[in-house]
């Protein structure tokens, strides 16, 4: 039997400075059972990736979920059949998306998380978080079971 390892968001603190350690779920297709049976309701920082025509992986989106988990979130974001906008509905219509996650109790670590992949994604600056404001640096490692790393 191959070693799981547990998606969870690792910490330590010196100098008043930040170092994480993201410990990611594999990637997946978003799928809505996929995520109804597999994605606990607990909360988290997810990443949400589609292709494009090309096959590149396109970062579309980095956040945290924190009231409803994210299982609740990423069904909501994902599924067409649950979106009201029109326009929103159709984006997602003609995209395959796929998405990762790290378990998190902590809303001011999540922030912070987000607020750095954000930052060092080149998303746009709406879609960009603020920081805790708790460190003067903050530090972030990935570790994916896919090889894959956001920086």
């Amino acid at each position: 039997m191959a070693f799981q390892h547990t998606p969870v968001i690792e910490k330590m603190t010196r100098n008043h400075n930040v170092y994480f350690t993201l410990h990611w779920s594999p990637l997946e297709k978003a799928d809505k059972y996929r995520i109804n049976s597999g994605v606990p309701s607990m909360s988290g920082v997810y990443e949400l990736y589609y292709r494009d025509p090309y096959g590149k992986m396109i970062l579309h989106e980095v956040d945290c979920a924190w009231y409803g988990g994210l299982r609740s979130r990423l069904r909501r974001i994902t599924d067409p059949e649950l979106e009201e906008n029109l326009e929103k509905r159709k984006f997602i219509e003609n995209r395959k998306f796929f998405f990762r996650y790290c378990l998190s109790e902590n809303f001011k670590d999540m922030q912070d998380v987000v607020f750095f992949l954000s930052s060092t994604a080149g998303l746009p600056e709406e879609k960009r978080s603020p920081d805790s404001g708790r460190y003067k640096k903050v530090y972030l490692r990935e570790n994916s079971p896919n090889k894959i790393t956001t920086l």
